[in-house]
This record gives structure tokens, C-alpha cells and sequence, in this order.
């Protein structure tokens, strides 16, 4: 098979928020049934009646493009795979479909080892995999840093089929002589590229050499830039790459702005943007560690329900965290690269640049977060004035990449964002009242502290709306009438609608 054979899958203006960023996401419609989707995967390879059930069970209605062209050669026993699919494109069911479906019986040492260059990664690899199955084997253990070796330990000596993991923990384990990888016939690195790019490569070689020679290795990733494709190529050998190039009705539904602002104005850029939503729920990217902290912290301080995760929190308060952000309790997680790798969050409307990513995969990377299971999404990158030349670089490459370019935008006028205010507060204010259409005085109270609140917002909006000095400036004078327009709530509710 020819080392360099490539399979690919086939099949700006502003608005009245300013610049496109408040729009909502609507659910695609689902098309056939459970049933009707478990038989075409029956039909098209060959699978046993259990991974039938559990497809059926989780409401797989067809495979994804991805899954269509890796799951008869991983079913089919031969050769290496690379496998270049996006995020959301449903490439951990594409290697653990095959791998539940082969691994029925129990044993005492794993045959499938996955790599894994995160934590939250790793836990979700094991969940989506045991969904996957109804029988008592394949098992799955997911061995990973911050959490209790000792209980890994315990669950490697009962026996298991699939470890998932990170290279550091799985080195310790197998220094520890308690991790058994002789019987290990199927290698996979999920998010190769970034694992390579991390420093991982001496860890990883140490791995692959402790499985035997005739195990199948299968590297997925949204990308594969070519040095590290060379490496790939130098320890495995001929590799087969299939790559998703998605048509354009299924590349990523997501809608790109950048914004030129100066670095002491990005936060209130934010803000705004935020502001302008009716509905907010966001990645943002920073640079570093540092640098997510301190933006967290200054949005709490604003009012803004935010928390930062990156690779110095603990296990428990990373599992916290993300308890919250999941649950909504908190709508804006602050984030490193390497600490969000592998997140899937759903129904997630905007990724926030706040630092520019250092390169288009990375990007890529990041906004593959929202715009996902046909719901449209909001990427918007702040850029320096002095990156201008850089994030029109980027534009360049996501139009060829993806189809569409980053456009440019302004930073939403104080006006949008006070319309979007007295819109969302006229909305709870009638929900407050529908709610309690029994008890006029209790109806009263309700909408009038939801007003009030709402003259608070506005207030602060209008007294933080200094000029902001770059593209898409806006007078403070601007806001000078927002919160009288609001107060008008407090008396008549429905005249402040019109």
C-alpha cells in the first residue's frame, strides 16, 4: 500500500448586535430512526447484534464520513491508519466501534491501549467507549495523573481489555510493573499531533517499544502537520492516512469574526460581545496559565459568571469546574490550549480568541468547539492592531481550509448592546408575569426586581462605555439613554417593548 496514499471523505456584516455576535442556535432536524440507522451499520460492516444494540440505544441514525471510511479498515486487520478528522466528526467512535467489536472476551493483560494528552480527554474516551457496549467484555480502565494510582492499580489487576491513558501516567504504571503491555495489539494515540507537540515523543517511543511488533497503530487528529507525519512515518513505517475533507454542507457551522482592539480594551470588547448574546455560553482562549486567571477574575469582578481551567488546578477542582461549566452554573470557561484539549461540551455558542492561537491548527482546534451537531456557532478573535497582518494570514487559511474566512467586525455599539439588554429584560419581565398571573402583587414584585436589575446593567454598561480607541469605536455618549429606556419597565412593561 503506498505510504503516501490519501482517502478524503466527500459527500461580515454587522446586525442589530453590532457585528453578527448575538444570534441564537437552532437544533438541526434528526433524520430516520435508531433502528433504521443500527441496520446501516449492520448492512455496511458487518457488526455483531450487541454493538447494534448499544448504536441503537445512543441514537446512531448513519456513520459520519470519517467513520464511513476507517471502520472497514480498522474491522479489517491490516496496516496502519492515520486518521485526519476534526473534532465533533465522531472519530472516537471510529476506533472504539472496531475495537469493542473484537475485544468479546476477557484477559488478564490489555490489547488496546489509547493515548491520550489529557485527563478530561482520557475520562471521555472511556465514557463514550463504554456506551458503546452491552456485553460484559471489552472493559475499559482509564489511567490518568491526579487521581489515585492505587485504585488504577486495583482495577489493572482485575483485568481489562482497553486502557485509556496519558503517556505519564502509563509510564509510572509500567515502572510500577503494573501496567502489562506484551498482549497489546492495538496502539492508539486520539489527538496524535498535539501529543507529539507536547514533549511526549521520548514517552510515547518507550510505549510503543513495550507492545509487541505486530500490533496495528491507528494516530487520529484534526491535523498532521508533515514534520510530525515524517516522525509518524520514521518509527511505524507505511502508514495509510484517510483525511474527513467534509463538503462544504458539513464543515464546521460555524460563523468567524476577528476584531481589532488594544490590549487594554479586550476586556471590555468582551464584554460587550458578551452583552450583545442573547445567549452566551463560551470557550475563551488564552496564552497562558497566568493570563486565564487573571481574565476570569476580572470578569467574576464584572459580574460575569467565568472560571479558568488550565494544567495547574487539581484533578478535583479541574472535575469541579467542569461540573459547573457543564451544568451552566457557570457560562464562561477561561481556558488554556493544552487544558481544553479534548472538551466536549455541547451546545457551546461562541469560541472567544482572547489571545490569537500561534498557529492555524491550533485555531482550527479552538473553534471546532461550538458550531457542532447542527447548531450554528460564533468564533470571534480579538487581535492586536499590530497583528493585523497575522489574523488576515490566518483569514487566508481558514477560507482554503475551511471555505469560509475570518471577517472582519467591529466591537458591538453601545446602542446594540443596550437593545439586546431591554430585550432579554422585557422577556423575563413577561415570563415573570405569565409565571405569576395569580398573584398580581407577587407578579409586580417579581418583574419589578428583574427590572431593577436590569437598570443596574444598563447603568454599569453605560458608564463603562468610554471610546474604546481602535476599529469599531463607539461614543460613551451613546449609552446616555439606555437605563432611562429600561427604567421605563418598572411602570409599563408592555410600552417598553415597542
Amino acid at each position: 500500500m503506498n505510504s503516501n496514499m490519501i482517502i478524503e471523505t466527500g459527500g461580515g456584516t454587522d446586525d442589530a448586535t453590532g457585528c453578527g455576535f448575538g444570534a441564537t442556535n437552532v437544533d438541526a432536524a434528526h433524520s430516520g430512526a435508531a433502528t433504521f440507522g443500527a441496520a446501516i451499520f449492520g448492512a455496511e460492516f458487518g457488526l455483531s447484534d450487541a454493538v447494534l444494540e448499544a448504536l441503537k440505544n445512543k441514537g446512531f441514525t448513519a456513520p459520519t464520513p470519517i467513520q464511513a471510511i476507517s471502520l472497514p479498515r480498522l474491522l479489517a486487520d491490516e496496516g496502519h491508519l492515520v486518521v485526519k478528522a476534526r473534532t465533533g466528526t465522531g472519530k472516537t467512535a471510529a476506533f472504539g466501534i472496531p475495537l469493542v467489536e473484537k475485544l468479546t472476551t476477557g484477559t488478564r493483560a490489555p490489547r488496546a491501549l489509547i493515548l491520550t494528552p489529557t485527563r478530561e480527554l482520557c475520562q471521555q474516551i472511556c465514557k463514550e467507549i463504554a456506551s458503546l457496549t452491552t456485553r460484559q467484555f471489552p472493559r475499559i480502565t482509564a489511567v490518568y495523573g491526579g487521581a489515585s494510582i492505587r485504585n488504577q492499580i486495583f482495577e489493572l489487576k482485575r483485568g481489562t481489555e482497553i486502557v485509556a491513558g496519558t503517556p505519564g501516567r502509563v509510564m509510572d504504571l509500567m515502572d510500577r510493573k503494573a501496567l502489562d503491555l506484551s498482549a497489546v495489539d492495538y496502539f492508539i494515540l486520539d489527538e496524535a499531533d498535539e501529543m507529539l507537540d507536547m514533549g511526549f515523543f521520548e514517552d510515547i517511543e518507550t510505549i510503543l517499544k513495550a507492545v509487541k511488533p505486530e500490533r496495528r497503530v491507528g494516530l487520529f487528529s484534526a491535523t498532521m502537520p508533515d514534520p510530525i507525519l515524517k516522525i509518524v512515518r520514521e518509527y511505524i513505517g507505511e502508514v495509510e492516512i484517510l483525511e474527513d475533507a467534509a463538503p462544504e454542507d458539513e464543515k464546521p457551522a460555524v460563523d468567524q469574526f476577528y476584531l481589532v482592539v488594544k490590549k487594554e480594551d479586550r476586556l471590555e470588547a468582551l464584554r460587550r460581545i458578551i452583552d450583545a448574546a442573547d445567549d452566551f455560553y463560551a470557550l475563551v482562549f488564552c496564552a497562558t496559565k497566568i493570563g486565564a486567571d487573571e481574565l476570569a477574575h476580572r470578569l467574576v469582578e464584572n459580574g460575569y459568571p467565568a472560571e479558568a481551567i488550565h494544567g495547574d488546578l487539581s484533578q478535583e477542582a479541574r472535575e469541579r469546574t467542569l461540573r459547573r461549566f457543564r451544568s451552566k452554573l457557570t457560562k464562561i470557561l477561561v481556558a488554556t490550549d493544552v487544558a481544553a484539549r479534548g472538551l466536549d461540551i455541547e451546545r457551546l455558542t461562541h469560541v472567544i480568541n482572547f489571545d490569537l492561537p500561534n498557529d492555524k491548527e491550533i485555531y482550527i482546534h479552538r473553534i471546532g468547539r461550538t458550531g457542532r451537531a447542527g447548531r450554528r456557532g460564533k468564533a470571534v478573535s480579538l487581535a492586536l492592531p499590530s497583528e493585523r497582518q497575522r489574523i488576515k494570514f490566518l483569514s487566508r487559511n481558514m477560507e482554503r481550509l475551511l471555505g469560509t474566512p475570518i471577517v472582519f467586525a467591529k466591537v458591538p455599539h453601545v446602542k446594540a448592546v443596550m437593545k439586546a439588554m431591554k430585550r432579554r429584560i422585557v422577556s423575563s419581565v413577561i415570563e415573570a408575569w405569565d409565571a405569576d398571573a395569580d398573584d398580581p402583587l407577587q407578579s409586580g414584585d417579581a418583574s419589578a426586581a428583574i427590572a431593577e436589575q436590569g437598570v443596574e446593567n444598563a447603568t454599569a454598561v453605560a458608564g463603562e462605555a468610554a471610546a474604546i480607541p481602535a476599529e469599531g469605536a463607539v461614543e460613551a455618549g451613546a449609552a446616555a439613554g439606555a437605563a432611562p429606556a429600561v427604567s421605563l419597565l418598572l411602570s409599563d412593561p408592555v410600552a417598553a417593548i415597542s
